[in-house]
């Protein structure tokens, strides 16, 4: 009996193995770096969640001016519904960059793709405070090449090093900013849509901020 029991057991085992183990993972890029003036509410783009067994948007934003914040609140909304705007429903909803940033030029010329050390003259605010490791953005001008970096130490006054190479190069002098947010939310597959509203009228006389969304969906079992 104890034989045959544990067959059973090593059979559902296998067949628990074979049938999990080649996820269908799609990604999207639904809202790349978009920048939203203070005192204004932006619609992301909608989602069609339709025929995913499961949906994870990755929430990214920073503060671009050094004008103090006490915040930008980050809804994401559901729908029941295929098409129409009647039955949009709050999924959860958040707040966060309740600070004011520090802006610092990248002295490197330029900083390479890939580069795990950024030059820089002056090293305040949460560039040397903050408790490591800590989300640095990167605003390039031109926007969609904006990053952020995961900052891991410090040299006084002369560079900061991050966890992971930049993805793209940046020029002389482009601006960082030390206050930023990395967040996921995962969306269950029920729901037919979903799409990330960002208010930024929370603040009445804050900053201006520039965020990013993305989705990873699993559409194959």
């Amino acid at each position: 009996m104890k034989k045959i029991l544990a067959l059973v057991l090593a059979g559902c085992l296998l067949w628990s193995q074979a049938a999990f183990a080649a996820l269908t993972k799609t990604t999207e890029s639904t809202d790349d770096w978009t920048a939203v003036a203070q005192n204004v509410v932006i619609e992301g783009t909608t989602l069609d969640t339709s025929d995913h067994y499961s949906t994870e948007l990755h929430i990214q934003a920073f503060l671009d001016s050094t004008t103090a914040h006490t915040g930008t609140e980050f809804i994401v909304q559901v729908s029941g519904n295929s098409t129409g705007d009647e039955d949009w429903e709050d999924y959860t909803r958040f707040v966060a960059m309740i600070d004011t940033a520090n802006s610092e030029n990248i002295s490197d010329n330029p900083l390479a793709a890939t580069s795990t050390t950024i030059t820089m003259a002056d090293t305040g605010g949460e560039y040397e405070t903050a408790p490591f490791a800590h989300w640095i953005a990167i605003e390039d001008s031109t926007l969609i090449n904006s990053e952020l970096v995961l900052q891991k130490g410090f040299t006084l006054n002369t560079n900061i090093t991050i966890v992971d190479g930049t993805t793209n190069s940046h020029v002389q002098n482009t601006t960082m900013y030390d206050i930023a947010i990395s967040r996921t939310v995962t969306v269950g597959f029920p729901v037919h849509r979903c799409r990330v509203i960002v208010n930024n009228t929370f603040d009445a006389d804050g900053s201006t901020i520039n965020f990013k969304v993305r989705a990873v969906a699993v559409t194959g079992i």
